[in-house]
């Protein structure tokens, strides 16, 4: 497990659950290594902290990440592009390069860390064990983004690595940096503060990315969140929201 002080590094640290996520870790005395292609963008996102670095780099180019794993104890890969071709994809960015080869580089970095890596805490997707069962996730994956993730899931899973998978549904509230429905339609989980968790590859429901974010960070405190992988989605209801207490009796629930 890791503590206050070690340092997480948060690949897509500007997407949407990237800079939730940075921030909670920030705040809870972590250091965070903050990954993205743009060190000015993530400046501007983020802002600057002491226990803060902003890391220029892109996962699917492994020669712009030489030693980016040096001293740090957890990777959180929040990395996505859209499952349908928009400008996102320029540079490479498409389901294939940014959700299999850029978490499989990462990972591979991983199994060759020094220092022994914690845990890596990937978030993958509703729907990479149903996509071959028709709509909605046939539809989603007409661009392959759910076989890229099932991909990079199994490789991480054969990897070693300890580590936790998050399958959240479609991604609601802010920050909005997609080009989904949710984000034309400013959606919010509104009373959703609850979270349904199972093991199974089940849920269909609409998830917060502050609670994704938040259930990466859990998953990081808890030795018993090893080798684990869930889905999530947001329910009416007050929730957990950062209490480890609560978070550990939802974990340990679920079925």
């Amino acid at each position: 497990v890791v503590q206050g002080g070690d340092t997480i590094l948060v690949a897509g640290a500007t997407g949407g659950v990237g800079q939730i996520l940075t921030k909670k870790l920030l705040q809870r005395g972590f250091h965070v290594k903050a990954l993205s292609r743009s060190k000015q963008k993530s400046r501007e996102l983020l802002g600057d902290a002491a226990n803060l670095d902003h890391v220029e780099g892109d996962i699917i180019r492994k020669e712009t990440m030489a030693g980016i794993l040096d001293g740090v104890s957890a990777v959180c890969c929040c990395a996505g592009t859209t499952a349908f071709p928009t400008l996102r994809w320029l540079g490479d960015n498409d389901p294939e390069k940014n959700s299999f080869f850029g978490p499989r580089n990462l990972v591979e970095l991983a199994m060759q860390s020094e220092e022994g890596m914690r845990r890596f805490v990937f978030v993958s997707s509703a729907g990479v064990k149903r996509y071959d069962q028709g709509p909605p996730y046939s539809i989603l994956n007409a661009f392959g983004v759910l076989v890229a993730k099932e991909k990079a899931e199994d490789f991480l899973k054969q990897s070693g690595v300890p580590y936790t998978i998050v399958r959240p549904g479609r991604l609601t509230d802010a920050p909005y940096t997609s080009y989904d429905l949710n984000t034309l339609l400013k959606g919010e989980s509104g009373t959703r503060k609850e979270v349904l968790m199972s093991v199974e590859e089940k849920l269909d429901g609409e998830t917060s990315r502050a609670a994704v974010a938040e259930s990466c960070l859990q998953s990081l405190l808890h030795s018993f969140m090893a080798n684990t992988e869930f889905s999530i989605e947001s329910v009416v209801g007050e929730g957990p929201d950062t209490d480890n207490q609560e978070w550990v009796k939802r974990f340990k629930a679920m079925a």
